[in-house]
This record gives structure tokens, sequence and C-alpha cells, in this order.
């Protein structure tokens, strides 16, 4: 049973103690890391008593020196009864990083959604597998990169965790992050979503636009809004105490740099040059709008797993394109 790759494996377990459970955990390490053990282990808690109360997880991988297994982290916590709802959150541009898919290939079904995903962006001229795999960092400094780089890893591991069974409560994505949601909510196949991202990075870079930056901000958005540069707009409602900012580069660099000698968080965004989601990009919606069109030839209604941020909640029921 021992694995023919250097995956690590996750280990799920439950017990009446916390001791119950490292006592598992404790003895996987005693042992060569067995593929065929992990996967009787996992089989003997898919039902599991209501008296055990501690839950936990472990990682696991093999150690090529001494051959057996090491715990590279692991957690316990005790569980209160109360089911969590599951909520898968899809990044928008930011998330982006060279290499970001290089790990992520090791993983069998991973690769093989990425491959379609290549193979629909080759005639388009793009390679996919440099754009995740690259260790330049130059080329997200295109946002046609960034867009289709990660509503692929989007895409994929959203594959993963269909695969393992998981299934959301519900969805939430933020700017090209909702392409990723509409692909987990059966709005999108494989072909559209990484097809929509492309036509989004398209649409960017083929508008008249200037040269922008983004920042995100440690202040409510109210607060930001009372000391905010007629320049630059607000972007994002992130949280309570998080906003987003877009506009111009210098005068959102020299707002952030005047944020940061006051001890206020400030960092850049990297967003490829572009002040998404701000007044200077409003020319890009009829071109994007145009290019979807081509892509999505049958659009399908979101569920309501899918809490869409493009629309405040209140217009969910009533606006009939905040369905889609």
């Amino acid at each position: 049973g021992l694995p023919s790759d250097d995956l690590s494996r996750l280990v799920l377990w439950s017990g009446r103690t916390e001791a119950a459970v490292k006592a598992i955990f404790d003895d996987i390490i005693k042992r060569s890391l067995d593929v065929e053990h992990i996967a009787l282990l996992q089989n003997s808690q898919v039902l599991t008593n209501t008296s055990n109360v501690y839950r936990g997880y472990g990682l696991f991988s093999q150690d090529e020196i001494s051959g057996k297994a090491i715990c590279t982290t692991q957690d316990v916590q005790l569980f209160t009864t109360e089911r969590r709802p599951i909520v898968w959150v899809y990044a928008g541009i930011g998330s982006q990083w060279a290499e970001m898919g290089k790990d992520l290939l090791s993983i069998p079904l991973f690769a093989q959604t990425i491959q379609k995903c290549h193979e629909v962006l080759m005639p388009k001229g793009l390679d996919l597998m440099e754009i995740i795999t690259s260790p330049d960092k130059k080329l997200f400094d295109t946002v046609l990169n960034s867009y289709v780089g990660i509503a692929a890893i989007e895409i994929a591991l959203t594959d993963v965790m269909k695969a393992l069974g998981l299934e959301p409560d519900y969805l939430i994505g933020h700017s090209v992050g909702e392409l990723g949601v509409a692909y987990a909510d059966n709005c999108f196949t494989v072909e559209e979503a990484i097809l929509a991202s492309y036509s989004r990075g398209k649409a960017s870079a083929e508008s008249k636009k200037i040269n922008g930056a983004m920042a995100a901000i440690g202040i409510n958005h109210k607060d930001v809004k009372k000391i905010l540069p007629v320049d630059i707009d607000i972007a994002c409602h992130n949280s309570l105490d998080s906003t987003t900012i877009s506009g111009p580069a210098e005068s959102v660099r020299a707002f952030v740099q005047e944020l940061s000698e006051k001890n206020i968080f400030a960092r850049e965004v990297a967003c490829s040059g572009i002040p998404l989601h701000s007044r200077y990009i409003a020319e890009m919606g009829s071109h994007l709008l145009e290019k979807l069109n081509e892509v999505i030839k049958s659009p399908r209604k979101r569920s309501p797993k899918w809490l869409s941020s493009s629309f405040p909640a209140d217009q969910w029921k009533d606006n009939e394109e905040s369905q889609y």
C-alpha cells in the first residue's frame, strides 16, 4: 500500500476525548504511509458515534530517510454538535502569483481539468500551463493572464472538492471569482467558464483605460469615503474594517503612502495596471457583454446557494439580471 506519488494524505478522525484522536495520529507515524491503511481508517469513520465530540485532522507525508510517515500539521477541536454551513469563496484579481498551479498539478484530477482549460485556450494563443507554473512574475502584468490563471485554478479546485463528495451550502465570489462560482453552481461548463474569463481579459485589454492601481485599506468604507481623494473610487466593501480602492496609479500609491505613515493598514493589490471596479473602466462593460454573448449561448439561472456580490441582497429576488 505504499503510495506511488509524493502527495500528502489527509486523515480525519473523531473520538470521545482529545487523546483518543491524537492516539490515532501517533499510531500512523509509527509505520510507513500505507495508503490502504489510510483508506481503512477513513472508511471506519464514515458513520461515527454522536458521543465522539472531539474532531480532528492530520496531514501526513512520507519521510524519505526513515521510511515512516511524518505529521506535518494536525488540529483537534471540541465539536459543539452544531452543523456549520460550508461556504466556498472564490477570489478575484490580486489572488494570482507565480507558480500558483505548479504543486497542485500533482493532483491527477486537478491536472486533468487544467489540461481541458489549456486545450480550450490554445487556439486563442494562450499557454495556460506556462501561466500557472512559470516563475516569471511579469506574466501577470498582462491582465488576460491573470484572469484565465485565476479562473482555471478555481475551476480545477472545484472539480477536486466535488470529487471528494463535498457540496457547499453557499457560494460567493468576487469579481472574476464569480465565474468560478458560476461553474460550481452548474451555470457554466468548463469551456464556458474559462472562455468567459478569457473574454473578460480581452475586453479589459482592448478597451481604452488609464494606468491604474488598486489597494486594500483597513478602514470601514464609510470612513474611507470621508478621506478619499476625488479621483479615486471605492471599488469594494470587503468587510466592516476592510475596503478596496481603485483609481489612477499615482494617486492610489500616494494615498497608500499617506495612510501607511499614519499607521493605517494600506497595501496595493496586484491588478495588472487596471483600476478595476471604478469609473475608469465603465466602457469595458459593453465590450465584455458582446464577447460573453458569443460564449454563453444558453444562460442558466443561478441557484439559491449563489450569494451574488454583484447585486445587493435586497435585489436578488427583484432584479431578473441578478438571477443569471
